[in-house]
This record gives structure tokens, sequence and C-alpha cells, in this order.
């Protein structure tokens, strides 16, 4: 690197002022025609130039002096921030730390959970299908049944036959029956009323479409194995019942009536403490 960049600033000042004095005294004696050295007093701008660059030292130096506490407190200031900061970084990352633990057991669980709540769903869908209480279709066998020509009377069909057919439909691998349209459980049932016909408490009239969602390719041959399909299709020769079966591609049966159970009582509850019925003594 050059000499004047390396050269401390307060010696180069005095030094190239000083040069310069010099030169300035050797083109006068040149001027002169004096080239032997000979003792001069030094030029007052030197001793004006030395005096100047000794007071700009000593009000360095004293500048200096008084800064070093300044600074020396600010560094431990900086220091002490510094330190408290990395603390608290530290600690944010542990919280982040704690955080990422909480969030992925809060995802384990969630997933846990939904899955719990899937198959809970896909039971209650399940539970809806067999008890009835849910709209459902598929492909099936449409059955069409009617009272005997001639109007006789001991050729129309009655609840027990219809009941009959439904329970053989049920038994050859039927999923849901309904009879026009009116969906059949365990809570509806079938019942006469004199010589009407009633499906869930509603009246129905014939012919009667027994609508049954199932395998088709199976459902009307094992109906013929079941103990109620025999029972009915020997009702079907004896009383001359009209009797008309088509599979279907795909059949949809409303949901069954909600009915609310009033005497249902648990299993390992105390049957006396259920409610009375009419005409039972205290």
């Amino acid at each position: 690197m050059p000499e004047h960049v390396t050269t401390p600033l307060l010696t180069l000042i005095t030094t190239r002022s000083m040069d310069e004095d010099y030169a300035h005294v050797a083109q006068k004696r040149a001027a002169a025609g004096d080239d032997g050295p000979q003792a001069t007093r030094p030029h007052w701008s030197s001793l004006l130039a030395v005096a100047v660059l000794g007071l700009m030292a000593a009000v360095v130096a004293v500048q200096t002096d008084r800064e070093a506490p300044a600074e020396e407190l600010s560094r431990a200031a900086l220091v002490e921030q510094i330190d408290n900061r990395s603390d608290q970084v530290r600690a944010l990352q542990s919280q982040i730390a704690d955080l990422n633990r909480s969030n992925a057991a809060l995802a384990s669980s969630s997933t846990k959970n939904q899955g719990e709540l899937d198959d809970m769903e896909t039971r209650v869908r399940r539970a809806e299908l067999v008890s009835g209480f849910s709209a459902v279709h598929g492909p099936g066998v449409r059955i069409t049944v009617d009272d005997r020509p001639g109007g006789e009377v001991d050729g129309e069909v009655l609840d027990e036959d219809l009941a009959t057919l439904v329970d053989g439909l049920f038994a050859a691998g039927a999923e849901a029956v309904a009879i026009n349209d009116q969906r059949v459980n365990a809570l509806g049932g079938i019942r006469n009323t004199n010589r009407a016909v009633h499906v869930n408490g509603r009246p129905v009239n014939a012919p009667y479409v027994v609508s049954a969602i199932g395998d088709p390719r199976t459902l009307q041959a094992r109906l013929v194995e079941t103990y109620q399909g025999q029972q009915w299709f020997a009702r079907v020769n004896n009383y001359g019942f009209v009797y008309a079966a088509e599979n279907v591609d795909d059949i949809r049966l409303p949901a069954a009536p909600e009915r609310v159970l009033r005497d249902v009582i648990e299993l390992d509850a105390d049957p006396n403490s259920g409610p009375e019925r009419e005409g039972s003594s205290p």
C-alpha cells in the first residue's frame, strides 16, 4: 500500500508541512545564487504550523480521553442488550417447539376423532337403513298384489297376508320394503281396520304395490325357498290373489315416519320403575 495511506494522519500533516517549508527556502536560496547550506532561522509559518498541529493533537487527545468512558459504557450496554435479546430468542424458540408439539398432538387427536366420527356416521346410516328411518334406493323387485277378481270377501288381501309376504321378502335378503310407498319397519306394522289395510297407521288400498330393495337376481328365487314365502304362495293359490313380480334396476323408497317411544325400558333397568300402564294398580 502507498506510504501516505499507512502513515498516521498527524505525522503525515507535520511531515508534509515541513517539506513544503524546506522547499520554499531552497527555492529562495537558488534564486539568490546561494547553494551552500547556511544556518538560518526557521520560517515563522513553519513555527505556526507546528504550533497548530500540536494544539490539534492536544485537543484530539483530550477528546479521546473524555469519550473513552462513554464508549465503554455504550459497549457494555450493547453487550447487555445482546445477552437479553439472546435469552428472549431462546425462550421464543422453546415456546415455538412446545406449540409445534402441541399442534402435532392435536392433529393426531383430530385425525383419530374424525375416524371415530366417520365410523359412527357409517353405523348411524346403517342403523337408519335397517330401521327404515332413512330414504333409500337401489335395485330390487316390485310385486303387485290385488284381491281376487269378483269382489268376494274371502278373496280380499288382508293385513296378515301382506305381513307374510313382507316377512318372506326380508328372510329372502331384502334390505328395505314398502307397501304403496309406506316404508315398513319394526315400529310401523301392518294392521286391518274393519276391511281396510293400514301401514304405519295410514290406510292403503288395493292393488298393493310391494317394493323390496335387494339383489334382483336371487330375491324372487329365495322368496320361494323361505317358510314365509311358501305360506304366501299357498295363500295366493288358495284365495286366488292376483300376483305379479318384476325386477327393477332402481327402486326409491321413502323413510318411515318417526314415532315416539313411550314404554321402552332399558334391559338393565328395574322393570317396576317403568311407566304405569292404564288400568294398573299402584
